[in-house]
C-alpha cells in the first residue's frame, strides 16, 4: 500500500478524495483570525511597554510573563502552520496516510504549546492579583490557584508526551481526554482568577463608579473565559468524529483566539495610567464629588470655598461685616479675605483602597 496515494478516511458519499486540494476557507480563516487577534495583541503589548518605561518607569513581573506568553503563542501558530502542510484544516479522506504519519509528529509540540500558553498568561494576572490585597487569607487563595493551575498543567504536559504521544498507536482517545480535561479546569481556573479579587473590590472605599472601574479591569484578565466555553463543544465533538483533522482545525481557531485575547486581556488590566494620562475626559479613575469644589457659608455667616486634593483643604474667608465689632474689620467699605489650608482626613478611610488603585498603574 503506497501511503501517499491513501486517504486517511474513505470519503463520504457525494465527496471525492482530494490528495492535492489547495487551502480551503478554514485554513485560510485561521490565519486571518490569528493575524487580526495577535496584531492586536502586538499592539496593547507595544502600548504596555510604552506605560512602564515612559509613564511608570519600571517593569514588573505581570509584563515579563506576558511577554513570554506573547513568544509561545507566536510558536503555537507556527506549529499550526506546518500542520495545514500535512492536514490540518482538511478533511480527512483529503489527506494521505503519509501526511498523517507527519501530522502525528507536529501534533506533540502544537499541544504543548497551547496548554502552557494560557497558563503563563493566568500566571502574569496572579502576580498582579496578589499584590492588590495585603491579607493573608487572601494571598494564601492566590497561590492556591496559582499552584493549582501550575500543576494541572504540568501534569496533563506529562501525559500528553507520555502515555498519550501522539507519536504512539491508539493515543487518539487519550489525548481527546486531554483536550476535554483541560478545557474544563481552563473554564474553572478563569472563574477563579475572575473571583479572587471581588471581596477586595466590594470593601474598597471607593465610590461605585470606580468600584466598577477598577472590577472591569482586574476581570478583563479571565475574559478569555468565553472563548474557553465556545471552544468546549467542539472539544466534545472530537470524541464522536472520525473527520479529526477538520474538527481539530475549527478547535484550533478558538484556541488561537483565546491565548492572543489572554494576552490582550492581560494587558489592559494595567492600563490605568495611560488611560488618566491620554484619556482624561473619560473620568474613569476620578470621583467627581471628592474634586468639585465645595462652597458654602461658615457659622459666622462667611462665604467659603474648599477644594479637595488628597485630603487636603484650602479655605477662602470672605469677611461681609464693616461695623466695628468685628475685630477684622479696619474701615468701612473694607474687607479682610483670608486664606488657609488645613488637613483632614476624608469621610471614610481608603485603607487599603489607595494601593489597590495604585497597582493598576
Amino acid at each position: 500500500m503506497n501511503l501517499s496515494t491513501t486517504p486517511g478516511m474513505e470519503p463520504p458519499a457525494g465527496q471525492t478524495s482530494n490528495l492535492n486540494a489547495p487551502w480551503n476557507s478554514l485554513q485560510i480563516g485561521t490565519v486571518i483570525a490569528f493575524g487580526v487577534t495577535y496584531f492586536l495583541a502586538t499592539a496593547f503589548l507595544a502600548l504596555r511597554y510604552f506605560q512602564a518605561v515612559k509613564l511608570t518607569k519600571k517593569i514588573e513581573v505581570d509584563l515579563v510573563v506576558v511577554t513570554i506568553s506573547y513568544g509561545v503563542a507566536a510558536f503555537y501558530f507556527a506549529s499550526i502552520v506546518k500542520l495545514m502542510n500535512y492536514g490540518w484544516g482538511k478533511h480527512m479522506w483529503d489527506v494521505s496516510l503519509a501526511d498523517l504519519v507527519e501530522f502525528n509528529k507536529t501534533l506533540l509540540p502544537n499541544t504543548l504549546s497551547y496548554l502552557v500558553t494560557p497558563a503563563i498568561t493566568k500566571m502574569a494576572i496572579l502576580s498582579v492579583l496578589y499584590r492588590i490585597n495585603p491579607s493573608t487569607t487572601y494571598r494564601y487563595l492566590v497561590i492556591a490557584v496559582t499552584v493549582a493551575i501550575f500543576a494541572y498543567t504540568l501534569t496533563l504536559c506529562t501525559i500528553t508526551g507520555g502515555p498519550c504521544n501522539p507519536l504512539k498507536s491508539g493515543t487518539t482517545k487519550c489525548l481527546m481526554n486531554v483536550a476535554l480535561a483541560q478545557a474544563v479546569l481552563n473554564i474553572a481556573s478563569d472563574l477563579a482568577v475572575i473571583a479572587l479579587p471581588i471581596p477586595t473590590i466590594h470593601n474598597l472605599q471607593f465610590s461605585m463608579k470606580q468600584k466598577l472601574t477598577v472590577g472591569s479591569l482586574l476581570a478583563l484578565g479571565s475574559g478569555v473565559v468565553i472563548c474557553s466555553i465556545a471552544r468546549l463543544p467542539y472539544v466534545l465533538l472530537l470524541d464522536k468524529t472520525s473527520d479529526t483533522t477538520y474538527t481539530e482545525a475549527i478547535l484550533g481557531v478558538w484556541s488561537l483566539v483565546e491565548v492572543n485575547l489572554g494576552i490582550i486581556c492581560a494587558c489592559a488590566m494595567r492600563f490605568k495610567r495611560l488611560i488618566a494620562t491620554y484619556l482624561p475626559r473619560l473620568s474613569l479613575f476620578s470621583s467627581q464629588s471628592r474634586s468639585a469644589a465645595k462652597v458654602g457659608y461658615d457659622s459666622r455667616g462667611n462665604n467659603y470655598q474648599s477644594g479637595d486634593t488628597n485630603g487636603r483643604r484650602s479655605y477662602q474667608l470672605h469677611s461681609i461685616q464693616n461695623g466695628s465689632a468685628d475685630p477684622f474689620s479696619v474701615g468701612k467699605g473694607i474687607s479682610i479675605h483670608q486664606t488657609f489650608k488645613v488637613d483632614v482626613k476624608g469621610d471614610k478611610d481608603i485603607g487599603d483602597g489607595g494601593s489597590t488603585d495604585r497597582i493598576l498603574t
